[in-house]
């Protein structure tokens, strides 16, 4: 017996939202899993004996202890801020269970993602799709507006989640928590009911992003291109390198040529849909 399963790439933080905000992109990584005599890992252009504590088995291991012979495909790029690790968790666990013949409720899932991926925001969207909060544990559905566009500008170099998180500060003061509660809320908002005006209120010196400017310059960078070439807001996409923008119709070509010039030959300019559904 075999499982299936996929699940969307996803866009962290959206500049004020820090660890509690992330957007579920149609980007996916898909999952075939069987049951087998040992354990055996496909990929495109790649077939291996997977080693105990790489992601793929520790995700498994969530709900087996049997080996797997494992097939991947992935769209989703890795090491550039869109949730790569997270779809790949939420993919080979569901695929998993399916092929064990158990449907997960997505609680279940979401519960088992978190506390393997160790970020509730990317695995709320990769879960539970669109446009999620994680609060307290509990992913919270909102609202985006069908007007908006997501353009996401993506540079050729990786940069870590751990390399990200060691040049965070330990602290914040007063009015930086209070700009980034206003412009969680303004941001919120802007999504929702697709009002530029309240969506250029989201954007400002986010603590993460500024602390991680140094790490990525290009980040800034095709924030600042997409800002000027009208984009509503942009932000850095979870930890970079890569930037997303949300853009109304009007400004989506304008938007991916100021990124694609920053970029040159050094990356891509996507435009994914957004994933209404996460893991399916």
């Amino acid at each position: 017996m075999t499982g299936l399963a996929s699940a969307p790439a996803s866009a962290a933080n959206l500049g004020p939202g820090f660890d509690v905000l992330a957007l579920a992109l149609e980007i996916r990584c898909s999952v075939k899993v069987a049951v087998a005599d040992e354990w055996y890992v496909t990929e495109p252009g790649r077939d291996r004996v997977p080693q105990e504590d790489e992601l793929v088995v520790k995700a498994a291991r969530a709900v087996t202890s049997s080996p797997l012979h494992v097939e991947i495909n992935s769209s989703v790029p890795i090491g550039r801020g869109l949730g790569s690790s997270a779809a790949l968790t939420t993919a080979t666990v569901a695929a998993a269970a399916r092929a064990l013949g158990d449907e997960l409720e997505l609680a279940e899932l979401f519960s088992a993602v978190t506390e393997l991926e160790g970020h509730a925001d990317n695995a709320a969207a990769a879960v539970y799709g669109g446009l999620v909060a994680s609060v307290g544990g509990r992913p919270v559905r909102l609202q985006v507006h069908p007007s908006l566009t997501i353009v996401v500008g993506v540079p050729e170099a990786k940069l870590s989640t751990g390399k990200a998180r060691s040049v965070m500060p330990d602290g914040v003061g007063l009015d930086g928590l209070v700009g980034a509660v206003a412009r969680t809320v303004a941001l919120v908002a802007g999504m929702r009911d697709g009002d530029g005006s309240v969506l250029r209120l989201a954007r400002g010196d986010d603590v993460h992003e500024v602390a991680r400017e140094s790490l990525s310059p290009v980040s800034s960078r095709l924030i600042e291109a997409a800002l000027d070439a009208g984009a509503l807001h942009a932000a850095w996409s979870g930890a970079g390198p890569s930037a997303l923008a949300v853009v109304d119709e009007v400004a989506v070509e304008a938007v991916c040529d100021a990124m694609a010039e920053v970029l040159g030959d050094e990356g891509e300019v996507l435009t994914p849909d957004i994933a209404v559904d996460g893991v399916i």
